[in-house]
């Protein structure tokens, strides 16, 4: 499908970090090359709540702290670099703290995708277009305000229907993204790392994702 990279899900079946051992971390990176694909980064999204329910807090926080080490362990198929978290930063102060100084403690990055991001040292800023828009702000105008903090771009678009999907040059103008202000906005921000498209929730993710990439590389 000519893309060079692939976002994990470190909740996905088969590869939750608590599921890969040192060897199943080494075959994950040999079958990524074999299809010369690079990692992109690491998707976990746990809901903010469960930090604050006594019964789902220690198995969050631990989910947390497993992806950052393996974003680690994953770093040879990156240029050496550990890969970027995309995540929501707890609300939980405590939480939020432990996750922060375990990452800084490993030199890894994490891209929380909050509405408005956390203002917190060592934390930088993730761009999820839908939930801008249905937030009620423009993509384009929130990459300018993360600027610098910008660490993953990802690439959705609003159906009339109110659920997430691709963008389409079968039916233009359907959605609610203006991916050209949005593709504009990055560039001008000097965003260089990967833009990933987004496939939640989409009725037909593999024909979505071509569409989205055709859209977005005649921009």
């Amino acid at each position: 499908m000519e893309f060079r990279s692939v976002q994990l899900s470190a909740t996905h079946p088969g590869l939750r970090p608590r599921e890969l051992d040192k060897s199943a971390r080494r075959d994950l990176l040999a079958t990524l090359r074999r299809n010369d694909l690079d990692p992109s980064g690491i998707d976990l999204w746990i809901p903010s709540a469960d930090f604050d329910d006594a019964k789902k807090a220690d198995r969050a926080l631990s989910a947390v702290l497993n992806a950052i080490e393996l974003a680690v362990d994953m770093r040879a198929g990156s240029g050496g670099q550990p890969l970027t978290i995309s995540l929501l930063l707890p609300t939980n102060p405590n939480a939020a703290q432990s996750i922060v100084d375990h990452a800084q403690h490993y030199g890894v990055r994490l891209a929380d995708h909050s509405i408005p991001a956390l203002q917190r040292d060592g934390v930088g800023v993730g761009i999820d277009p839908v939930a801008w828009l249905l937030e009620g702000t423009k993509p384009d105008e929130a990459v300018t305000a993360a600027s610098s903090r910008l660490l993953s771009a990802r690439l959705s678009d609003v159906l009339p229907t109110g659920m997430r999907g691709p963008l389409s040059d079968r039916a233009p103008g359907v959605g609610k993204l203006d991916a050209l202000a949005y593709k504009v906005a990055l560039s001008v921000s000097g965003y260089r790392r990967a833009v990933v498209a987004d496939a939640r929730q989409w009725l037909d993710p593999w024909r979505g994702i071509e569409s989205t990439r055709d859209v977005w590389s005649r921009l």
